[in-house]
């Protein structure tokens, strides 16, 4: 079944565009790649929609200033070690001199891992689709490119796929398959090798996507328990 079909219902382009801004890079290149195969206009879409940080610093420092506040000092302070010079600036010019100094120490003190800076970078990534989500940071008024209208699935359309060979291609086809016997081992292997490859791809998406809707149950889940205390 093709990978699009399960994301191109309402919604579904937000959900595709989640799990894979908050993948690594390898994943994600590789997760682009058999979207482009499959449908280069999602793929096309996808990259010009997803969250990266180097779009996040191209906005403008309001933007930057609304981040800034929602995110954990430690997170910050580890992340800033995968930043240039001037961002981390623009980053530690939003806080009050004793949270400034509390990140600069947390900085020193620590030597992450490039696995470490990458979780870092994923969790803001996280927090800043969750603001766009909720309303907090409004991409329209500063980042309009970014911005994914209703019922974008629509606009992008079902997925292209490879059309059916008519019959006298079919016949040249198993022809060639006949006189080329010799190949069919090396071929089916290469085959069976780039699936099990594709397989896996699908895998770590699918595990992406479950962590992701345990984390949107327990929003609901702490947005229901503070409604419980109001009422």
């Amino acid at each position: 079944m093709a990978m699009l079909t399960r994301y191109q219902k309402s919604g579904g382009f937000i959900q595709i565009v989640q799990l894979i801004e908050t993948c690594g890079k390898q994943k994600q290149d590789n997760f682009l790649q058999m979207i482009e195969k499959e449908d280069a206009r999602w793929s096309t879409a996808i990259r010009d929609k997803m969250l990266t940080i180097e779009k996040i610093f191209s906005w403008e420092n309001s933007a930057l200033n609304e981040i800034a506040g929602r995110l954990q000092e430690l997170t910050l302070a580890t992340a800033m070690h995968g930043l240039k010079e001037e961002e981390n600036e623009r980053l530690l010019s939003t806080y009050s001199h004793s949270q400034r100094r509390n990140i600069e120490d947390l900085f020193k003190a620590k030597s992450p891992s490039p696995a470490e800076v990458s979780s870092a970078f994923i969790k803001i990534l996280q927090e800043v689709r969750n603001m766009i989500t909720n309303g907090y940071l409004r991409v329209e008024k500063f980042a309009p490119e970014l911005a994914i209208p209703e019922g974008f699935e629509d606009k992008l359309g079902k997925s292209m796929h490879q059309p059916s060979m008519d019959s006298s291609a079919a016949e040249s086809e198993s022809a060639t398959a006949s006189a080329a016997p010799a190949h069919t081992s090396s071929n089916a292997s290469g085959a069976s090798s780039a699936e099990v490859n594709s397989l896996k791809s699908r895998l770590h998406l699918l595990q992406n996507e479950n962590n992701q809707l345990k984390n949107e149950l327990k929003i609901f889940k702490e947005k229901l328990a503070q409604i419980k205390k109001i009422a």
